[in-house]
């Protein structure tokens, strides 16, 4: 500031030396808004020259601001039509490539810029700018023509060589890096730095090429650089899951704040998270590892949730607030509270503590932003507290599209498909001044609320909607499975198939859905061709595709089929069957009178342990039903035996018993299974007695 007020005093601070000085000075000191003073520097000289405008420009441009750079870039093109002083050369060249190279957006612009300078010809022979612009096309993904600049210099120096051999990296494609990186070594001999090995290193671990890297390794410990490259050798280490070799890196050596990171990072990666949280507990600076770095602590946090360790994230949470309090965070938590804060809430609603995800929402920030509203609006959801999530949606200030959309979700889950629809069409009619648009996700729940109610008209209403506001839905798998399970359930099949064939990309989900449509309505042919369709072009059916092949088997009596799909599914696809595989297998067998072979498949299961964990009560109901229907008596009595073992089953069990010797006109028996529930005690589902008048009596 003495300088300046200085050459303000002389009246230097208006001559372009003067002040390309001062710039400098600004630029270089950690003065607060020293830009905006360099800017203002800048605007007091009348007469700019090259040097000027060079040292404002590559100021913006390492200070990542290249709006400003380009748009100083541009102003001083103009200028210098009248101000031959002013002309671009190399400096503000390579400073403009910078710029452009930190906003991929713009590499169009860089491209135009290039060809300008090669048709000037100032391009030739000087390799800094070519440099410059090779670095350009790297970071922009435009690999192609970074090795065009790159193949066509006359002379190369490191640099150029690693900047090329990064862009192959970071735009993955690292074979080409490492076939570059050899040809410099061993071809051109040039000698790689530190920078060259760290970023094939990378490339190593991207590729989990463990091979390469420990030769990358071996020669960077002969030349000398290994200690500088530590941390990216235990990078590549744990990103190949050698976790010992890249602990061994590290020894004695991990107190600087990246080698700890990286330390983490690498541990959290291999699902380590109880050596991660140790790791964190045992070093100094924990605090500015766990805010700093979201990487590490919002993995940690999801693991605990999917996984629903309540105990361990807990100690994550008591951690956090243990260092948070103890440290001035105001800097550090500037982004990331939000971040971290929608993490706890998932963790807490995810372990079912719904009221501690609650308690981190009030206590977190006092102006709570969208996303913490969602978090709890999701975990009341997903714990099916709807009135909960219906209060806390009112009370939001800021509704977003994720709020909407979760609130219509949790609607549909609950079995209130309507309110859902009501939703959507509250949404669109902007009310409580919502402007706001459905994307893909909350035009399929609006369609599976369609699906539930077998609403064809307000289904049609939807699709229309999703082709006025989302054009590109076409290509989106979900809503085109959502629009084919919505048709096929208001049973609209020949719409359906014509849907299902049109939709470009179809997953194991679509596919289940059209034979579902198909064997619920009958058209069991229909449905199992589409089965082999799938097959055939190699899509792995799940346990719902069977499910839909065996209800295709069930509905149409194809016994022996249905028995050769239920094999298939153990024996070829390796998927064990559950309830509801084999109630639709039973029922099978039932319908068609094989009761013998339908009680030695339940009571084999039961036996050998084959529905383990599932629940049988439907199971042999469904056998039960059998018997009435064929009015056997002696199965019918096995199978209310097996299920008045347990308590629950009971009730249903004589209602079951007492119709097949009805339908066998035994009532005689029906009377005595009656009388039996009745002295039992069993109140909550007694049968009903009818009076009638006969005779006037």
């Amino acid at each position: 500031m003495s300088r300046h007020a200085w050459f303000i005093k002389l009246g230097l601070d208006t001559n372009p030396v003067y002040a390309t000085n001062l710039i400098s000075n600004y630029v270089s000191s950690r003065v607060p808004n020293s830009l905006s003073i360099a800017h203002k520097v800048f605007d007091q000289v009348p007469l700019k020259d090259t040097p000027l405008w060079a040292s404002l420009i590559s100021a913006y441009a390492r200070s990542n601001q290249h709006h400003n750079a380009l748009q100083l870039f541009s102003h001083m093109v103009d200028q210098s039509q009248s101000n031959p002083n002013a002309r671009p050369n190399h400096f503000v060249f390579t400073a403009v490539a910078r710029a452009i190279a930190s906003a991929p957006q713009h590499v169009s612009l860089g491209q135009t810029l290039h060809a300008h300078i090669i048709k000037s010809g100032f391009l030739t022979g000087n390799i800094i700018v070519e440099t410059a612009f090779l670095d350009l096309y790297s970071k922009c993904g435009v690999i192609e023509c970074a090795r065009k600049v790159f193949d066509e210099m006359p002379s190369r120096n490191l640099v150029t060589w690693n900047a090329v051999i990064s862009g192959y990296v970071q735009n993955g494609q690292e074979r080409q890096g490492f076939e570059l990186f050899y040809r410099m070594k061993c071809r051109e001999f040039d000698v790689p730095d530190e920078y060259s090995i760290a970023t094939v290193l990378s490339g190593c671990g991207y590729v989990q090429d463990v091979l390469m890297g420990m030769q990358v390794h071996g020669y960077a410990f002969v030349s000398g650089f290994e200690s500088s490259c530590r941390n990216s050798l235990a990078n590549m280490y744990f990103y190949c899951s050698r976790v010992a070799s890249a602990e061994k890196v590290f020894v004695g050596s991990d107190r600087d704040l990246v080698s700890k990171l990286v330390k983490i990072r690498g541990y959290v990666f291999n699902h380590m998270y109880a050596v991660a949280v140790k790791y964190i507990l045992s070093t100094e600076n924990a605090v500015e590892i766990l805010v700093t770095d979201q990487t590490i602590i919002v993995p940690l946090l999801t693991t605990c949730a999917k996984m629903h360790l309540l105990n361990v994230g807990k100690q994550v949470h008591g951690l956090f607030i243990t260092l948070v309090d103890s440290y001035d965070t105001a800097r550090l938590l500037n982004e990331s509270k939000v971040i971290i804060g929608s993490a706890l809430i998932d963790m807490y609603s995810k372990c079912g503590d719904t009221g501690k995800a609650r308690k981190v929402f009030e206590s977190w920030l006092p102006e709570r932003h969208a996303p913490l509203w969602n978090s709890l609006l999701s975990g009341y959801i997903n714990n099916g507290l709807i009135e909960d999530a219906k209060a806390l949606f009112e009370d939001m200030p800021e509704k977003t599209i994720v709020s909407w959309t979760s609130m219509m979700t949790g609607y549909v889950q609950k079995d209130l498909p309507r309110e859902g629809l009501n939703l959507l069409a509250k949404m669109y009619s902007g009310q409580e001044g919502s402007r706001l648009k459905g994307n893909c996700l909350t035009f399929v729940v609006a369609l599976e609320a369609c699906s539930r109610l077998t609403d064809l008209d307000k289904g049609k209403q939807i699709h229309a909607k999703i082709i006025r506001a989302l054009p590109d839905a076409d290509d989106n798998v979900a809503v085109g499975t959502a629009l084919v399970d919505m048709y096929s359930k208001s049973g609209n099949l020949c719409y359906t198939l014509r849907l299902f064939d049109a939709m470009e990309e179809k997953n194991v989900v679509s596919w289940t859905s059209a034979i579902m449509g198909f064997a619920v309505y009958g058209f069991a042919f229909q449905a199992l061709e589409l089965f082999q369709r799938m097959v055939n072009i190699g899509i792995k059916p799940n346990e719902v595709t069977f499910t839909a092949v065996l209800t295709a088997c069930s509905h149409c009596g194809l016994v022996n089929e249905g028995m050769q799909y239920f094999t298939q599914m153990r024996k070829r696809y390796g998927l064990t069957p559950d309830e509801e595989h084999y109630t639709c297998l039973i029922d099978l067998l039932g319908r068609n009178g094989r009761l013998e072979e339908a009680w030695d498949l339940v009571e084999g299961m039961e036996e050998n342990h084959l529905c383990d964990g599932c629940s049988t009560g439907a199971i042999w109901a469904a056998l039960l039903g059998a018997c009435q229907l064929y009015e056997n008596v002696e199965i019918g009595k096995k199978v209310a035996g097996k299920m008045m073992e347990k308590e629950k089953q009971i009730s249903t069990a004589s209602v079951a018993l007492s119709n097949v010797y009805a339908a066998a006109g035994m009532w005689n028996e029906v009377y005595g299974v009656r009388e039996s529930w009745r002295r039992k005690g069993h109140a909550d589902g007694q049968p009903g007695l009818s009076r009638i008048c006969t005779q006037s009596r």
